[in-house]
């Protein structure tokens, strides 16, 4: 039996938790072998091997099928060593007899994302989706097990930014070490972070009404930043720009200019902007 976190010998008791629930989280690797198969001695130590290597990128399943024969004829198992690769619950790969290394790992690579990166991709669609609660309690928990990767935290100061919550995004930014602090991510959310500052009240935006004006206009402005609805924003700002380029010493190209820092260059909207502001001021 092996003492490896990542090498699991299977039963007909621990399938469904290691190989169909397993899987949902990372690839499961399923070794059929048997004690009489001189080719499933010859693999054996490649997958330990790998499996170790990798460090939880996929699970080692190894079933012994004269040991577990119903799990054998569950799999459709007609000869050893047959390899099979599950993700999800399902059968994505396999191969049958014995194979260099080399020729196992480009059977893996695939298949194989890192776990951070997976997690920080979920964390995306969450935000994507407006989902901003569950972005958040995932991040948490996330910066618990990694508290040296600060991509997440200024994720989380974003989130909490966008859920107006601004002085527990200033706490998040200001916990950053200072080399962090000067990133253009995290200029970003400093200018956030002003805009909440600075923006109206639900009283004093009531009381604009149907106000056109610059000042009106800008006060708007801001409110829709901390709501997070940057296309109002953009638009009332760029009007600014458009009708009243001076108000306030060009106040409006300056507090653009942070948005485009806080949603960062590669957002859809910004280079949408970038391109109209560069016709209207030149």
């Amino acid at each position: 039996m092996s003492t490896s976190p990542y090498i699991v010998d299977i039963t007909v008791e621990n399938f469904q938790q290691i190989i169909l629930e397993g899987s949902m989280q990372q690839p499961v690797l399923v070794d059929f072998w048997a004690d009489w198969c001189a080719p499933c001695k010859a693999l054996m130590p490649i997958l330990t091997k790998l499996a170790e290597e990798y460090q939880g990128k996929f699970i080692l399943a190894k079933v012994n099928i004269e040991e577990q024969q119903e799990l054998a004829a569950q799999f459709q198992v007609r000869s050893v060593p047959t390899v099979m690769l599950v993700s999800q619950g399902q059968l994505v790969d396999q191969f049958n007899g014995a194979k260099p290394e080399s020729e196992i790992r480009a059977f893996l690579e695939p298949h194989l994302t890192n776990p951070v990166e997976q997690l920080k991709e979920q964390i995306r669609e969450l935000i994507g989706a407006e989902q901003l609660d569950q972005a958040q309690m995932l991040l948490q928990q996330a910066i618990s097990q990694l508290p040296e990767d600060y991509e997440l935290q200024i994720q989380l100061a974003r989130v909490l930014l966008q859920k107006s919550q601004a002085s527990e995004a200033k706490a998040v930014l200001d916990n950053l070490p200072e080399t962090e602090k000067g990133r253009p991510d995290v200029q970003g959310l400093q200018a956030g972070l002003k805009f909440a500052e600075k923006a109206p009240s639900a009283e004093e935006l009531a009381a604009l009404g149907e106000r056109d004006d610059s000042e009106a206009r800008y006060l708007k402005a801001l409110a829709a930043l901390v709501q997070a609805d940057y296309d109002r924003a953009v638009t009332l700002l760029m009007a600014i720009i458009r009708d009243d380029r001076g108000y306030d010493e060009g106040v409006a190209h300056k507090t653009l200019l942070e948005v485009f820092a806080l949603l960062g260059e590669g957002n859809p909207l910004v280079i949408q902007t970038r391109r109209k502001l560069f016709t209207l001021m030149y």
